[in-house]
């Protein structure tokens, strides 16, 4: 009879570390979950900042064209590019 209650407390123990291992898990899976979330956020808004920058980038390129006024058929097609993102965004607004 003593090694069943051997055999029982033993898995008794072994289960009790168990369920605090899958507490522990539980927890870093949470926190990963979270740091996850935080680098999508950070991600997407640095992403936001890449095509802000790549339209400023756009914006100033025709500016300098036009400033040295060096090759006005390339503005004109720039200035041309760029209205027709701005018609299909508000196209994409409107639908």
């Amino acid at each position: 009879m003593a090694s069943f209650y051997n055999l029982y407390n033993d898995i008794e123990y072994k289960i009790k570390q168990a369920q605090l291992r899958l507490i522990d898990i539980s927890r870093e899976n949470k926190q990963l979950q979270d740091e996850k979330q935080l680098l999508k956020n950070e991600n997407d808004r640095l992403q936001a900042r890449v095509k802000d920058l790549e339209e400023k980038m756009k914006l100033m390129t025709i500016t300098q064209t036009i400033i040295h006024k060096e090759d006005k058929t390339e503005t004109k097609r720039k200035i041309t590019e760029l209205v027709r993102e701005i018609d299909n965004c508000i196209g994409l607004l409107n639908s």
